[in-house]
């Protein structure tokens, strides 16, 4: 039966072979670009007519091939492939000629390489989340100059904190950007006393490793 599945998903991919039209490199790459954009919904009209336009193939063609590459990404994606994997994963012919279906695995494989790390970035900050801290930086200081008489020569710390937004695209990874403020001594240990709240409930929560969470997802 895995046979007859895996063997399924190669005759699938064989619409790869439509790559062949594209007239360079950075046409193939647009359409893997635009394939790994939607691996995860379903494909446009917009979307297909671009690679018909692009590669001068019928919309069934196009459908086709991005379906095809849609699942080779997805693949090469979650499973971390390397460029040798990646061409040992894709169907042993992508053309009749040895010469030119070797080239075009290549191609695929060296641009799916290049990208495999942004596109991770990607697919892991496009999980549901919330602003993510990256990391802090401190300073203390001491002012000299203020127009209320108490807060002069009184020492407060400058807080620093880099975070990343949630993502709004699934293709691009947020910037960091800086929060800056400002703390008390009073605030400051108010601020520590429920983060040892904090550390002490999540020493009793018990931990669930990664690859147990995983075997519960669905698929």
């Amino acid at each position: 039966y895995q046979r007859r599945v895996r063997g399924k998903k190669r005759g699938r991919m064989e619409a790869l072979a439509y790559l062949v039209k594209a007239s360079n490199a950075k046409v193939m790459e647009e359409i893997l670009l635009v394939s790994f954009k939607n691996r995860m919904k379903p494909l446009s009209d917009k979307e297909v007519k671009t690679v018909s336009g692009l590669l001068e193939l019928d919309d069934k063609q196009s459908r086709q091939l991005l379906e095809a590459a849609r699942h080779v990404v997805s693949e090469a994606l979650y499973q971390s492939m390397s460029a040798e994997a990646i061409v040992e994963f894709l169907p042993k012919r992508l053309h009749k000629e040895e010469d030119k279906s070797n080239k075009l695995k290549g191609l695929i494989a060296k641009i799916l390489v290049h990208y495999l790390p942004t596109w991770r970035a990607a697919a892991i900050s496009s999980q549901v989340s919330l602003t993510r801290l990256e990391d802090i930086d401190w300073r203390i200081d001491v002012m000299n100059a203020s127009e209320k008489i108490s807060r002069m020569s009184v020492p407060t710390v400058i807080v620093q904190l880099k975070v990343q937004d949630a993502p709004i695209n699934t293709t691009e990874v947020p910037p960091l950007r800086n929060v800056i403020f400002e703390l008390d001594k009073g605030t400051i240990e108010t601020m520590l006393e429920g983060l040892v709240k904090i550390r002490d409930q999540l020493k009793g929560i018990k931990t669930v490793s990664y690859t147990h969470l995983r075997a519960h997802e669905t698929p």
